[in-house]
């Protein structure tokens, strides 16, 4: 068994297995990732950990040195911390979807951050949510050598895809969706808008009404005055955020994506707001946790949330099937890549062995016996350039019988032959 390798895996609790009433309980903020992580390192000696807390998805990205074989132990572990750190009383088991092998959680990843993972297929989105995470993770030192790698791939990945594929071509986000499903269920041209938030999934869906011809709009979010510019720019009616409930009243369709923790609005809010109107009232909530309470079942309310979108869903992955079917391809060039790289990891102690000893023979010794023939000179630029000679000629040597090493054992993966360099530049 290598003296170096790490175990990898993945938690998550995604659109496909868990429904939006689990994912809000499990929705991670900044703050808490550290927290968790912490916590992590403490109880079960996590040693590299990345969350993703969207809108469809929470997913923690783990790492452990030299605990192969132990896979079921830790995933067993960080759902129970996880369970309790937000306070779960049920199974979580239903919910969850998991793996604990560098390759698969490196498929699933690489196919996240090309859009093949999303709700929408060509999500954009995912890959500034990803960057966030890993800057996060990578600003903290949360982060082990595989997940780094493996993060640091992924963003390669995706770039390529969208670079050689139309995966991302068009107009392709949950804001899309949820447009996309009210105007073709309504004539929505003449209704008055109210958008509560002004976060990208917001804009995006004010972008995405304007480009269906829906000018009355109004815009309501706690900072004041970057509603303000972004509603003078546009042309549309700014609403102190205090006085949101009480435009709702004026409004046929209200848009909800804030980044808030609380509820904005309860059941006693909206029987208040639909005791005296004489028309309907559509609420979109693209918020994860949900801005409305889940108690709602009143005349005359719509309320659609990010889990009513997969008839649209189903549409556009339709339109897709081509690109997703040569992004997959191209993805799988890059597990390879990928594999490779992990499996040369295997090599890593006889590498930094073999460069050790031959440093301290051939470059060390060399030193040595210059100085102590008083053969080196006095003038430092000498001394440097005899110096900078040794080391190239180290690094041509060192660099040369580790591509042998590395071809010999077939990067790592042929494990006789990783035995023998192991015995024989390790004394094992």
């Amino acid at each position: 068994m290598p003296k170096e390798f790490a175990l990898v895996g993945l938690i998550s609790l995604n659109y496909k297995a868990a429904p939006i009433e689990i994912r809000e309980r499990f929705h991670f903020e900044d703050s808490e990732k550290l927290v968790f992580n912490n916590l992590l390192k403490k109880n079960i000696g996590v040693e590299g950990l990345m969350i993703i807390s969207t809108c469809n998805r929470t997913e923690i990205y783990f790492e452990f040195e030299n605990h192969i074989g132990q896979e079921k132990k830790f995933l067993h572990s960080i759902v129970k911390e996880l369970v309790n750190f937000k306070k779960f009383n049920e199974s979580l088991s239903p919910f969850l979807i998991y793996y604990t092998s560098s390759i698969e959680v490196a498929n699933h990843l690489f196919r996240l951050i090309s859009g093949l993972e999303s709700m929408i297929v060509g999500e954009f989105q995912i890959v500034e949510q990803l960057k966030s995470a890993y800057s996060y993770a990578e600003k903290r030192k949360m982060l082990g050598p595989i997940l780094k790698r493996m993060i640091q791939k992924a963003l390669e990945t995706g770039k390529y895809i969208r670079t050689n594929t139309g995966i991302d071509k068009g107009a392709v986000s949950v804001s899309y969706a949820a447009v996309e499903k009210i105007t073709k269920k309504y004539d929505l041209k003449n209704s008055n808008f109210l958008c509560v938030g002004l976060g990208e999934t917001s804009k995006l869906s004010i972008k995405h009404l304007h480009q269906k011809n829906i000018k009355n709009i109004k815009v309501s979010n706690r900072s004041k005055d970057k509603a303000i510019n972004f509603c003078n720019e546009l042309g549309y009616q700014f609403v102190e955020f205090e006085n949101f409930k009480d435009e709702i009243n004026n409004s046929d369709v209200v848009f909800f994506s804030t980044s808030s923790k609380k509820k904005l609005l309860n059941k006693k809010d909206l029987v208040k707001i639909m005791k005296d109107r004489d028309k309907t009232l559509l609420i979109v909530d693209l918020s994860v946790p949900r801005n409305l309470s889940s108690d709602l079942n009143i005349n005359g309310l719509e309320i659609i949330n990010v889990d009513n979108l997969k008839d649209v869903v189903n549409e556009n992955y339709k339109k897709r099937r081509k690109q997703v079917v040569k992004a997959e391809e191209y993805i799988e060039d890059f597990l390879v890549e990928f594999d490779d790289w992990t499996n040369s990891r295997t090599l890593r102690p006889s590498i930094l062995s073999i460069k050790k000893e031959i440093r301290e023979v051939f470059v060390t010794e060399t030193l040595n016996k210059i100085d102590h023939y008083k053969c080196r000179c006095d003038n430092i630029e000498d001394s440097n350039l005899i110096n900078k000679k040794l080391n190239k000629v180290y690094n041509k040597f060192t660099n040369s019988l580790v591509k042998k090493i590395r071809k010999a054992s077939n990067n790592g993966k042929d494990e006789k032959a990783i035995k023998v360099i192991n015995e024989i530049f390790l004394n094992e």
